[in-house]
């Protein structure tokens, strides 16, 4: 026996696609609206949209396991699977009609394996042929995805392309070939297909390609996003480790906020920490901040380059304190979709301090990346702009508006390990009084209950 079998491996840290639907956690709401899609008569096609590392592989291996597929429907058997990536196909450049090849060959080979059929294909034609007998091959093997779908007439054929932004980059007739399944009137009451992307499908090709008869794409009425997870699957998630404590899952939830792969690489820093706890809360966070930074400074130039801002959104977000434009309003419900900001009646504050951390701290910028604007002068009426520290502790008063907050709640709330001083806490009221106070000396806002602790009042705004 190895010395370290005993040791057992973070359940944190291979962040690789779930393939044993067993440990697939929650989306069940998104599993029920592609299933009533899939459930309708005739199937009907969806695409997931999400951001790379949410989860769209995992769902759909998960779709395609005899695990997952009696919840679909009654009659689960009769539904089939094939998957197939076609994301190696996105970036062939001069080898694009070879590339609609191989992945016509590796749809043919998954359509037979999923129900079990010999891999009996017709052999695939060297590099150096032409551009007319490829199209002629690909063809063939998609008679031959058509033959194995007519002669199972009994099963419904949900075809998963996963990353079908490689669809996108291959020869048209790839794309109307897929949708020719669909209008075949022998077969194409039993086909449907289940896509993701990284972007809105609409971004991967020509506007006018959608109203085309042949196009691919116009058959995706809607789409669906994978973002942020709720309360149980958080919770379902953080169970793997038995050996963190309340205090770890609370962090690692502030950490993290509602987004699946924060929360993976929060739950990761700290389960290594409290297995090995050297260093001090601060490393922990500092190290898991410097690992989603590229991340976060990514997704963030994705979302400003598909929505408009007129101010610095970011700061804004940042700072809690700054009520969204229109404009502004689109980036935090984008934000919120993915787990990574939160709304109330109040307005909106960040949901993962990690995100934040990543997107303000400036030391680590790579020399490449646009400089951030500053934030705007605030106006009169506006608070100034809250340290993070300070906003977490407004946001948590805000959010308990009315009532009093004892100081330990305030600590577990905002520090689940190591947290400060009474004195420590005041410091920070004190600067935050000064910051929504009209007279710090005498609050009206923020004001101390003696013997007890804090309390916003409901008017504080």
């Amino acid at each position: 026996m190895s010395q370290n079998a005993g040791v057992r491996m973070n359940p944190f840290g291979n962040r690789k696609p779930v393939i044993d639907p067993r440990l697939f956690i929650g989306r069940r709401s998104l599993i029920d609206a592609v299933c009533e899609r899939l459930t309708a008569a005739p199937p009907q096609c969806c695409a997931v949209v999400g951001d790379a590392r949410s989860g769209k592989t995992s769902l759909l291996y998960y779709l395609r396991s005899s695990t997952a597929a009696r919840p679909i429907c009654a009659d689960a058997t009769r539904f089939v699977f094939p998957y197939v990536n076609a994301g190696p196909y996105a970036d062939l450049g001069a080898s694009q009609s070879h590339g609609a090849l191989y992945f016509w060959r590796d749809l043919a080979r998954a359509t037979a394996q999923a129900l079990a059929l010999p891999d009996d294909l017709p052999t695939l034609p060297d590099q150096g042929i032409a551009e007319a007998a490829l199209a002629d091959a690909v063809y063939a093997l998609k008679c031959v995805v058509e033959d194995i779908i007519r002669r199972a007439g009994d099963h419904t054929f949900i075809f998963l392309i996963d990353n079908v932004e490689g669809i996108a980059r291959l020869p048209r007739h790839t794309a109307s070939f897929l949708r020719s399944l669909t209008q075949d009137p022998d077969i194409g009451d039993r086909v449907a297909y289940v896509v993701t992307s990284r972007t809105p499908l609409n971004r991967l090709y020509p506007v006018n390609e959608l109203r085309e008869p042949s196009s691919f794409w116009g058959l995706f009425a809607s789409e669906l996003f994978i973002g942020g997870l709720d309360d149980a699957d958080i919770a379902a998630l953080l169970e793997r480790a038995p050996e963190l404590n309340d205090a770890d899952r609370a962090w690692i939830r502030r950490l993290g906020g509602a987004n699946l792969t924060l929360l993976l690489i929060a739950a990761a820093h700290v389960y290594e920490w409290r297995l090995h706890p050297t260093g001090s809360p601060d490393d922990v966070e500092r190290a898991a901040i410097e690992e989603v930074r590229p991340l976060c400074r990514s997704w963030w130039r994705e979302l400003t380059e598909t929505h408009t801002a007129p101010t610095d959104a970011r700061q804004s977000l940042i700072d809690q304190n700054h009520a969204p434009t229109s404009d502004e309003a689109a980036i935090f419900e984008a934000l919120h979709a993915r787990g990574l900001a939160q709304r109330d009646r109040h307005g909106w504050r960040i949901a993962s301090t990690i995100f934040a951390q990543a997107l303000s701290d400036q030391p680590g910028r790579l020399s490449t990346e646009p400089s951030l604007p500053l934030p705007p002068a605030a106006a009169p009426a506006t608070p100034p702009a809250f340290t993070h520290l300070e906003g977490e502790v407004y946001a948590f008063l805000r959010e308990n508006a009315g009532r009093v907050c004892t100081r330990d709640e305030v600590k577990r709330a905002i520090w689940p390990v190591s947290p400060p001083s009474d004195s420590a806490l005041q410091k920070i009221i004190e600067r935050i009084r000064d910051k929504i106070e009209p007279d710090p000396k005498h609050p009206r806002k923020l004001i101390a209950v003696r013997g007890q602790g804090y309390m916003l009042r409901r008017d504080a705004d």
